[in-house]
């Protein structure tokens, strides 16, 4: 299986230390170097808005000052990658603020706010979009579980519930929403991932692209839902995980990065900002799966 070069990861290191935000720069020394847990936390505060949610252009792409889930679900994550557990005040707030902010009418949460209307923000970024469910009210359910002492059990079991009926019987093939329930399978009892497994596997075979010749398009690739061997969907992908890894390998840019294969058609000035921050994202995030594969030098 061919790998990254010594060179390109040294590449790639030295871009996320120089160019890309201070965030994932932080997040690459405490993931690859020994790196400081308190250093990602320092970083992430500047994301974290006084109601406990996320926002600040966390999301790249919608650069409003006002929490959003979505972001929130992004720093609930990076919250679980440094293991950051139920003590952590950080965590309290943003819990607080997906309770606060739950609409009982949805049995879920609104993608993005308001404000999103008054940002610099990509042609997508519109408030009250057509968004499925899931997105990203699947993955707050999986995250809510996750730090589950937080939560009223019984919440946590009418969002469940939910969660399972919706993904068997209205959960369609769009792929953003696949990785919102990817990632709840993660984080759910085992009992119930089963119940939604056959499901998620049919919406996987459907919305990940695996002809080779698309992978330059903007796309679901299978390494974005197979983060390692052990993901759930392994199996079902793993004949194409070697040529995604030489995709991978052969598409790193000059500068060490991987770039967004998306561009916002307006505010072209801001975008060319967002645009090297998501290459600050791309880049952490394609060297964690090369690495689960044992695909650098």
């Amino acid at each position: 299986m061919e790998k990254l070069s010594t060179e390109q990861y040294l590449q790639a290191t030295d871009f996320l230390k120089s160019k890309a935000r201070p965030l994932e720069k932080a997040l690459f020394e405490f993931e690859f170097e020994n790196g400081s847990r308190e250093q990602v936390l320092e970083e992430l505060k500047v994301y974290q808005s006084e109601d406990g949610g996320f926002g600040n252009g966390l999301e790249p792409d919608f650069r409003c000052e006002a929490s959003s889930a979505l972001a929130t679900t992004i720093g609930l994550q990076h919250l679980i990658r440094i293991g950051a557990d139920e003590s952590e005040p950080m965590v309290q707030k943003a819990i607080q603020y997906a309770l606060n902010t739950f609409d009982e009418e949805k049995v879920g949460w609104e993608i993005v706010p308001k404000e999103v209307e008054n940002a610099p923000r990509a042609i997508w970024w519109n408030y009250g979009g057509d968004w499925p469910w899931g997105n990203p009210s699947a993955e707050m359910t999986g995250l809510l579980h996750h730090y589950k002492g937080l939560v009223p059990e019984d919440f946590l079991e009418k969002l469940k519930g939910h969660a399972v009926e919706y993904i068997n019987e209205e959960a369609t093939n769009d792929f953003h929403e696949l990785q919102c329930l990817v990632k709840l399978m993660k984080e759910l009892p085992v009992e119930e991932a089963e119940k939604i497994a056959v499901r998620v596997r049919e919406i996987a075979r459907h919305s990940v692209t695996t002809n080779p010749d698309k992978w330059h398009d903007y796309c679901l690739l299978p390494l974005q839902v197979v983060s390692s061997p052990a993901s759930f969907l392994y199996e079902d992908f793993k004949e194409i995980i070697p040529a995604n890894i030489r995709h991978l390998a052969s598409n790193q840019a000059e500068d060490g990065s991987w770039k967004p294969a998306w561009a916002w058609g307006r505010y072209e000035d801001v975008w060319e900002t967002a645009k090297q921050e998501w290459s600050g994202v791309l880049t952490l995030d394609n060297l964690k799966v090369l690495r689960a594969f044992d695909a650098i030098s």
